[in-house]
């Protein structure tokens, strides 16, 4: 049986209370105040067989091996992946950390997806032994390689995928064992195991949250794509989950594009 907490979140600046209200009192935007049931399912429900989930599934039977003397940890396999541009390596802090994931956030348009589709392609081609998967939820194959051939990201080993499936997602990911994985773009992608729309609050966070403990599982690196808000913020829920938020703006300078970083 499944029990659940009701909350009420707001879906602009992620204030959250046990009761509704029409205006945020922390924002003071009105009717972004939606209800959020974070539900804790029984060990028998689909998402326990959802691939990529075994540290949420099996934390118990997991708890005695999870900790691990600090002297006996591997660092071989934790060195960065260089995205192939200078400057975004710089931004990332020297390239991309395995197993981390990355809120790519900026204004719809601003050029996040062609530059993360470079950024595939770039890494496909420097990793002949490995590949590289990119999901969209918001374009089909042929529009995503159509786009590749203009920015030469034309690789084997760069692996392209359509849904707006979480649960077809992650086992994606668990299949391929991917480089590097892209998800394009969180407000897109929907869980079939909590409610509200997509886009919403609850999805977004359920995504960023499911992605989180892939990522971590598995020790693959991904890069999740959001789009603003009318007001210029990120998708509130995600941010607060992720490891690092990339902003990409045109604001400032209109004939350029800036990017910047923060927690």
């Amino acid at each position: 049986m499944v029990k659940s907490a009701t909350r009420y979140v707001c879906s602009e600046c992620g204030w959250d209370g046990l009761k509704w209200v029409g205006r945020c009192p922390q924002c003071g935007q009105w009717g972004t105040v939606e209800e959020f049931h974070e539900a804790r399912p029984a060990a028998s429900s689909s998402r326990t067989a959802a691939p990529g989930r075994t540290s949420r599934t099996q934390a118990a039977a997991s708890i005695v091996s999870a900790a691990t003397p600090i002297t006996q940890i591997d660092t071989s396999t934790a060195s960065r992946l260089s995205t192939g541009f200078g400057e975004f390596d710089r931004v990332l802090g020297g390239g991309i950390v395995p197993g981390s994931v990355v809120l790519i956030a900026g204004e719809p348009g601003i050029g996040k997806s062609t530059l993360l589709l470079e950024t595939a392609g770039n890494i496909a081609a420097g990793q002949p032994n490995g590949s590289v998967l990119y999901v969209s939820g918001e374009e089909s194959q042929a529009q995503v390689r159509l786009r590749a051939s203009r920015v030469n990201a034309m690789e084997q080993n760069l692996l392209l995928a359509s849904t707006t499936d979480l649960a077809t997602v992650l086992g994606l990911i668990e299949r391929t064992r991917p480089t590097l994985a892209i998800v394009d773009s969180a407000q897109t992608i929907v869980s079939q195991d909590v409610d509200g729309i997509s886009g919403g609050s609850t999805q977004v966070r359920e995504v960023a949250s499911a992605l989180i403990d892939t990522a971590k599982t598995l020790n693959i690196p991904v890069l999740l794509v959001g789009h603003v808000t009318k007001d210029g913020s990120s998708p509130a829920r995600a941010r607060w989950s992720i490891w690092w938020m990339w902003y990409a703006s045109s604001r400032a300078i209109r004939k350029r594009r800036c990017v910047c970083c923060g927690r």
